[in-house]
């Protein structure tokens, strides 16, 4: 199993989640769709965490993913790490044939530079 960075901000929240997670997945609870996956739990989970937080629909679960890489890239942090962190494949034959990928330091110093605080506000 690979190994994840966890941002400073959220150690706390994962650290309780892994206390109260069963079996091999951090968040407990959801369902696997008729294709074995769990991401439209997730999406719908997030839909009406955000619907009750105020959140209209410009902000769906993959605005996460888009704010994550956006602050990366304008931190100036390469390609391939962002990549690798968003759990991207490599297609090209240096990186994604021949690495054994990044050093965990690496990556945790990668995340370091995400910040979600005053970065969203209530419409």
């Amino acid at each position: 199993m690979p190994e994840v960075p966890i941002h400073p901000d959220i150690q706390q929240t994962v650290a309780r989640l892994k206390q109260t997670a069963n079996g091999k997945y951090l968040l407990s609870g959801l369902t696997f769709n008729k294709y074995g996956n769990r991401s439209n739990a997730i999406g719908k989970r997030f839909g009406r965490l955000k619907t009750e937080l105020g959140y209209g629909p410009d902000y769906v679960f993959h605005s996460l993913r888009r704010a994550f890489s956006t602050q990366l890239e304008n931190a100036g942090v390469e390609r391939t790490t962002v990549a690798r962190l968003m759990g991207h494949e490599l297609a090209d034959q240096t990186f994604g044939g021949y690495s054994d990928g990044l050093h965990f330091e690496k990556l945790q110093q990668a995340i370091s530079h995400i910040s979600f605080k005053g970065t969203a506000s209530l419409p």
